[in-house]
């Protein structure tokens, strides 16, 4: 987390607005040991538990002081599913990767302090004791979300751009032997894991996409997708059809798909985008990426632009929001494509050993295939998948 942040509210706030999971484990977690862990790990300095608080979907963030000013962050999991097992093997991996990240690379993480990934304690819940980062999450800077509408304003997007891109390339230049999760050996070195829902480690781009399509499952049930169509059943069905062959398609493809079959493979944030950068908010100039919890190995067809950057492929989109050229007719989509070459300009910039960041940026190919991927996986988008596919297939 960083020092500012508009999300930053009192705990009363917090408990007022909250939902029941988080409010219980709030009330659940000894704060107070808390800052004596704190304490002992900070020289013996007294520690207070400050009435600053925050939650993401899975987490509490609460802001510690020491005696002489400091300050660290204690971020609580809130256990949402009946597999406590599950949640604790996704914040040792969440921690194994930072600890990676920080090890290997000059991308700033926040370090961590102290943790443990279960309830068995004394605290009663799940933790971790954190660095405070300088700065404030880009989309809170200069008046956030209520100025500009969580869009990050354009006199400052050139050196943002800038910025994240050596950020992106240093990220994509830690890369594992497969596909993964993060994990810490008996040894204290680093491999890949098995990713939940999906299993692995994977030794090539083609077993992973095989083992994608054997298990993903779309966000939205055929009774919701026939609500969320407004052409009448005909099209519905027309729809359910296109998601339910889309993941069959893949399968037959998988040893098609990845031009880069074996590894290294480089490492992915599953949430790349404005509301986990930390940032000078003067500069612009990044000093955090934070949320770390989906990280894994990818193909290198599933690395993508930041999400800030994000563009669905034409043959995904409605063929009348585009001209006979080809470009898009809507001015701000015209400006997020010349800002994505100026990005793919920037990374080149920063690289140092290969170019395969800004070659898969620059690639349509690779765009569409990671852009399929997290509508379906993440978003549970509806769209023409098929059409994307049959395009792919051409090029």
């Amino acid at each position: 987390m960083s020092t500012e942040s508009s999300s930053w509210t009192t705990v009363q706030d917090f408990l007022r607005d909250s939902d029941s999971q988080t409010a219980h484990c709030f009330r659940q977690t000894r704060w107070d040991e808390l800052c004596r862990i704190a304490s002992g790990l900070a020289g013996h300095l007294d520690c207070i538990a400050l009435d600053q608080v925050t939650s993401g979907l899975n987490n509490i963030v609460r802001m510690l002081e020491f005696s002489d000013q400091t300050r660290w962050v204690a971020r609580v999991h809130i256990r949402r599913s009946n597999s406590p097992l599950t949640d604790w093997t996704k914040l040792n991996t969440e921690i194994s990767t930072m600890q990676f990240i920080k090890e290997n690379s000059d991308i700033p993480v926040p370090r961590v302090f102290a943790y443990k990934a279960d309830e068995n304690h004394s605290v009663n819940a799940a933790f971790m004791l954190i660095e405070l980062l300088p700065g404030i999450v880009a989309m809170d800077a200069l008046g956030g979300y209520k100025v500009h509408r969580g869009v990050i304003p354009r006199d400052r997007r050139q050196n943002f751009y800038r910025s994240v891109a050596k950020s992106h390339v240093q990220l994509t230049s830690l890369r594992l032997p497969k596909i993964g999760t993060i994990v810490k050996n008996n040894k204290g070195g680093y491999e890949c894991g098995p990713l939940p829902g999906i299993g692995g480690p994977f030794d090539t781009a083609a077993a992973f996409f095989e083992a994608w399509a054997n298990n993903v499952k779309f966000k939205w049930d055929k009774e919701t997708i026939t609500r969320m169509m407004q052409g009448g059943p005909i099209l519905a069905e027309r729809m359910i059809a296109i998601i339910d062959n889309f993941p069959s398609q893949i399968k037959a493809m998988a040893s098609q798909l990845s031009l880069c079959n074996e590894g290294p493979f480089p490492l992915n944030h599953d949430d790349f985008l404005h509301s986990n950068i930390i940032v000078d908010e003067k500069s612009f100039d990044v000093t955090g990426i934070i949320d770390w919890e989906g990280a894994c190995t990818v193909p290198w067809e599933l690395i993508a632009f930041p999400d800030f950057l994000r563009a669905m492929p034409i043959s995904f989109d409605l063929p009348q929001n585009y001209g006979q050229d080809g470009q898009p007719l809507d001015e701000e989509l015209q400006e997020t494509w010349r800002e994505r070459e100026e990005y793919i300009e920037m990374a080149k910039s920063a690289e140092l050993e290969d170019n395969l960041l800004s070659s898969y940026l620059s690639s349509k190919r690779s765009q569409a295939i990671s852009y399929l991927y997290g509508a379906y996986t993440s978003v549970g988008k509806l769209g023409t998948y098929d059409r994307v596919l049959e395009e792919l297939e051409l090029i």
